[in-house]
């Protein structure tokens, strides 16, 4: 190894950190309320509070040109933001678009993947409202989303001993269509899976009425059981899942078979579902989840947090879940 290169504890988490230390000094602004470690920042400016956010989506990393057309790349390149903001309880408001283009690159596609775009962003009452252009070896794009917090600001951290661990809708589905992908499986099931895993459907009110019950909340983007990590070192608490308990997407169900897997470990590992993971006071779980069901979502009880440290599956017996890291697969 040269001379000042260090690994980062090869994770995700580890890089963060480090880029979490050398931004440390920035504290000290007041535009800054709340700054890296949630999926949404929060600035402070002359006509109030901003939430910002913003996403990757890389060929070869999040899709596949071969098994994804343009129009749903546009459409889930864009959502995955909106879940950002609805895990922070906020509104959408405009996004930048930046994209990396590799030469003579087929006009079709992108022009599909524009129409997607722009028909999630009708969706959400989002404005495009600029971004850049950039030559590149692959399709790269970048967005940036600006959204109207809330008045009581939500985030990863405020979980409490003695909470419910909660999640809206069923999990699973995502993944079982990117196994549909790769096995390149076919038939209804199948296709509903793939669409599942295409095109996610965030709401931006299920977050809002959610924040105002809940303590803690994360978007369901990299797996459940690291999401749920993610709140248990921002709360400084243990969370406990009950694999059983955990609502699995129909898809997934029927597919488990198909691939040879516990229908609850695809739930438990399965990323880009972009549901809502909320810690919730027992008291107001009830009141939560009527709130909820007014607007068509189901909101069930997984699990609890308890005192100390890190996330544990319990009555599991032999299912094991971990979620996505670009940097250790």
């Amino acid at each position: 190894m040269k001379r000042g290169q260090v690994p980062f504890t090869r994770s995700e988490a580890g890089l963060i950190r480090l880029i979490s230390g050398w931004l440390a000094g920035q504290d000290r602004d007041r535009r800054l309320i709340r700054g890296i470690g949630d999926d949404c920042a929060t600035v402070r400016l002359r006509g109030g509070r901003l939430l910002l956010t913003s996403d990757a989506f890389i060929e070869g990393v999040h899709f596949r040109r071969d098994w994804m057309k343009g129009w749903p790349a546009g459409w889930k390149a864009l959502a995955a933001n909106v879940s950002d903001v609805c895990a922070a309880g906020g509104a959408p408001g405009a996004a930048l678009v930046s994209l990396e283009l590799p030469p003579a690159f087929p006009v079709g596609w992108l022009k599909d993947f524009y129409a997607g775009l722009l028909a999630c962003a009708r969706k959400y009452r989002i404005v495009i409202a600029g971004g850049n252009i950039a030559r590149g070896t692959k399709v790269a794009v970048h967005i940036a989303l600006a959204g109207e917090a809330p008045e009581h600001l939500i985030g990863r951290a405020g979980a409490r001993p003695g909470d419910l661990l909660a999640v809206t809708g069923s999990l699973g589905g995502s993944l079982a269509g990117l196994l549909c992908l790769k096995k390149g499986l076919r038939g209804t099931v199948a296709r509903d899976a793939i669409n599942r895993h295409f095109l996610p459907l965030p709401d931006p009110g299920v977050g809002r009425a959610l924040a105002g019950f809940a303590t803690a909340m994360v978007d369901v983007s990299d797996g459940l059981v690291h999401e749920a990590s993610l709140l248990a070192a921002a709360s400084g608490v243990r969370i406990a899942i009950v694999p059983g308990a955990v609502p699995v997407h129909p898809a997934a169900w029927l597919l488990a078979p198909v691939f040879r897997k516990d229908p609850a470990e695809l739930a438990l590992s399965s990323g880009e579902e972009y549901e809502l993971l909320a810690t919730i006071p027992q008291r107001r779980f009830h009141k939560a989840a009527r709130a909820l069901s007014l607007r068509g979502f189901a909101l069930t009880p997984i699990g609890e947090v308890r005192r100390g440290k890190g996330v544990e599956l319990v009555g599991g017996g032999h299912i094991t879940a971990r979620g996505f890291d670009h940097f250790n697969k």
